[in-house]
């Protein structure tokens, strides 16, 4: 695997902590930056993501999805 390459978002649930709901909830919120490549096909960056995953407790991360996500 290359640093960065780029994952869809079955591939991103199976190798880091978060399921494909809350990435895409994250992508939403602007916390993470996909990729359109075609029409049906989304990818995103495993050097974005390693960076994202690593310097965030999942704590954090889970308060910016519940304060978010209230209207």
């Amino acid at each position: 695997m290359y640093p960065n390459e780029n994952m869809r978002a079955s591939q991103v649930a199976k190798e880091f902590p978060v399921s494909q709901a809350s990435l895409w909830r994250y992508a939403k919120l602007g916390l993470l930056h996909p990729i359109k490549v075609t029409t049906g096909c989304t990818v995103f960056k495993r050097s974005e993501l390693k960076a994202f995953f690593s310097g965030k407790s999942q704590m954090e991360v889970s308060q910016w999805t519940v304060h978010e996500a209230r209207p």
